[in-house]
């Protein structure tokens, strides 16, 4: 029986691969931006509760942090995507692939951003 060899890349795609390599970069730059914004902005200062309640529901912390879990997730699912399609009985059902991977980020990101939402609201402080 002749073995089926499948071109991964035609079935991961170029735009997959490329906004790959585009949240990598913007990772890297929200994650230095959250380090330093959370470690190092207020050095010296007495962290209370309080304190952290009233930074968490500022607007650039409310867009770093849901930023961050976007790119996180929209990365890492990318890259299973692809890794998905090394194997051919993945890659000879992408378009099932594609919805599975959608319905788990979308629905991530719906429970992260209520995860989040309580802080943002002052739940607790």
């Amino acid at each position: 029986m002749a073995e089926t060899k499948i071109a991964t890349t035609k079935v991961a795609g170029t735009w997959p691969w490329f906004f790959q390599r585009l949240s990598a970069v913007l990772l890297v730059v929200v994650l230095a931006l959250h380090i330093f914004i959370d470690h190092y902005w207020h050095v010296g200062e007495d962290i209370t509760l309080g304190g952290v309640h009233d930074r968490v529901r500022e607007i650039a912390f409310i867009v770093l942090d849901y930023s961050m879990l976007g790119l996180v997730l929209f990365h890492g699912l990318n890259g299973t995507r692809t890794v998905l399609f090394d194997f051919e009985r993945f890659a000879k059902r992408k378009d099932l692939v594609d919805v599975c991977i959608w319905i788990l980020g979308i629905a991530t990101m719906v429970w992260g951003i209520f995860v989040l939402l309580p802080f943002i609201q002052g739940a607790g402080g």
